[in-house]
């Protein structure tokens, strides 16, 4: 069974729009991919996925072009098994669901369009109320976990579920795998590049608490537990149990 780390991505300017990593940013990408690639055996496997925007795609491109690197260096590449970067779903950032029938949206790619006079007085007073308060709040993610979004986001409860099912398809026994080509011996590292709500919305499930934001590039471990449906996460010295059964 696969070794998860999930990360988030490295830092931005701004979440007004979807904008591409800073400089420091990118040497962050680059050095958690340098740190993986320390943790590689002969035999292992790294399979990478990353949700749908640019600053999580760049993010996983830097961190598998520096894994590529070290391997290479340390000539190593040979007997490492990386696999390109793939999309997952199930690294979404919590969604924003402007109106009946639409396509949910991560909330950098809504500011410009949320925060007009316009938009916010054709809404319900409590879902206007939760568009402001969110993108004026100085922890937007801490301000999401603790409120109710009067139906324009998803809660955290769909957004925890999307990451306890990929935990699941990974960890269960007999569950369809993500990806074919897994190692023969070793290792399987499996990487989620993903974002700070969908990381808090996991730590919360498992320490009981939300431990704010995690640094850009920071990491969660998470291994198989010793029962099934469960998992063990660890965090900044911490480990917990995390239920991960599949809830269909």
């Amino acid at each position: 069974m696969p070794i998860v780390y999930l990360v988030r991505h490295g830092e931005v300017e701004h979440h007004r729009t979807d904008v591409s990593l800073t400089r420091r940013g990118r040497t962050q990408a680059e050095t958690a991919g340098a740190s993986l690639a320390g943790l590689l055996a002969e035999g292992d496997t790294v399979l990478m996925y990353h949700s749908p925007v640019l600053r999580v795609k760049e993010t996983a491109d830097l961190m598998h072009a520096q894994i590529d690197a070290a391997l290479k260096t340390s000539g190593r590449d040979g007997g490492v098994h990386l696999h390109a970067p793939r999309q997952d779903g199930a690294l979404c950032n919590v969604r924003f669901i402007l109106a009946p029938g639409d396509e949910p949206e991560e909330p950098s790619l809504l500011h410009a369009t949320i925060n007009t006079p316009a938009f916010l007085q054709g809404l319900p007073a409590a879902r206007a109320d939760f568009y402001r308060d969110f993108y004026a709040s100085a922890d937007p993610m801490g301000y999401w976990l603790t409120h109710d979004s009067a139906g324009g986001a998803e809660t955290v409860e769909v957004v925890l579920a999307r990451l306890r099912e990929r935990l699941h398809s990974l960890f269960a026994p007999g569950a369809p795998a993500v990806e074919e080509t897994t190692a023969q011996r070793g290792r399987t590292h499996w990487v989620g590049v993903t974002h700070s709500g969908a990381m808090r919305a996991l730590l919360r499930a498992a320490l009981g608490d939300d431990p704010g934001e995690p640094g850009f590039c920071e990491s969660i471990l998470v291994e198989p537990g010793a029962q099934p449906g469960q998992a063990t996460l660890f965090y900044r010295g911490q480990s917990a149990l995390l239920n991960i059964a599949y809830r269909g």
